[in-house]
């Protein structure tokens, strides 16, 4: 039920997750992916009926609409937060967490109904990020990382697309990269829908200053045939997210790094090829998040463009 990401030969969405699937497509094909593993969708259901939540969780959710979500929301979630995770449980991320043996490590959730074309969740289900490798804390955050499932903006998404509140969610432990720089890229651009481009965001530090929208990253068009940047704007990176004490904080991004690309031209065209590769694997244009540490490139998640609308995708 706790699994290395190296190790799953054959990915499923609906014991991963969304992201959880991406990244074990990843790894399995030799991309750079950080290490580490996987608490399945099943561990979820279980700790639910372990603590006699099913029904009741089930009941509210039949009572949720766009009038009362927020205290049906808030009913939820404080539920699967006084729950009790297992000795079991306990003993396989002990374990796990033992083999990963990083000292900081990035709690994210993954749910199966996410990164998929007809619903991607971007951003609406929490992530967390820097958190020191202690037991408790760590199955404290897993606990939140299944309570957002039910985080307001998530259930109005659900509400929308006339989906299940209820649903399977895994959730992934990775040791943390301190990035250098981070961003994301897209294999097709996502407003003109050019399939011939490859766009490229950087920011310094975390991608959390990217996502949370506090800054103006730097923007590189590429040629997906002839790897040309065909264009290149420097964006206004006066703060940045960097690992603190506290988890991540934001500070000051120094003078001499405001007003100055955080990639140069030879890491960005490396950068564009790994993604046109992840792209080939997939099928079909890819929002990937990245970020570059001391040089060497990491792939945090990849995901279709939703916005491109292709009917000739079909989800896995």
């Amino acid at each position: 039920m706790v699994k290395f990401l190296n190790e799953i030969k054959e990915p499923k969405v609906s014991e991963l997750g969304g992201k959880g699937y991406s990244l074990a497509v990843l790894i399995n094909n030799g991309f750079n992916v950080p290490k580490g593993f996987v608490i399945t969708s099943e561990v979820f259901f279980k700790f639910l009926k372990d603590n006699n939540l099913v029904e009741k969780i089930e009941s509210l959710c039949s009572e949720i609409n766009e009038n009362n979500f927020q205290e049906k929301c808030k009913e939820v979630k404080d539920l699967i937060l006084s729950g009790k995770i297992s000795g079991g449980i306990k003993s396989e991320v002990k374990e796990n967490l033992e083999k990963l043996n990083a000292q900081y490590i990035s709690i994210r959730s993954s749910a199966v109904s996410e990164d998929s074309l007809k619903a991607s969740f971007a951003g609406l289900h929490d992530t967390f990020l820097n958190i020191k490798t202690e037991l408790n804390s760590v199955l404290e955050n897993v606990k939140k990382c299944w309570a957002s499932l039910f985080n307001e903006s998530a259930v109005v998404y659900r509400i929308r697309k006339n989906m299940p509140h209820l649903e399977r969610i895994a959730v992934i432990i990775q040791e943390m990269i301190a990035a250098d720089v981070a961003g994301t890229a897209f294999t097709a651009h996502p407003d003109t829908k050019d399939r011939n481009a490859i766009i490229i965001e950087a920011t310094w530090g975390l991608g959390e200053s990217l996502v949370s929208g506090s800054v103006t990253p730097d923007l590189h068009i590429i040629d997906k045939k002839s790897f040309k940047i065909i264009k290149k704007t420097i964006g206004r990176k006066k703060t940045m997210i960097v690992p603190s004490s506290k988890g991540i904080e934001k500070i000051k991004t120094p003078d001499n790094k405001t007003f100055e690309f955080c990639l140069d031209e030879e890491a960005v065209i490396r950068l564009a090829k790994i993604c046109l590769e992840i792209e080939k694997i997939f099928e079909y244009p890819q929002d990937i998040e990245w970020c570059m540490k001391e040089g060497k490139i990491f792939i945090l998640q990849s995901r279709a463009i939703t916005s491109l609308g292709g009917e000739e995708y079909e989800d896995k």
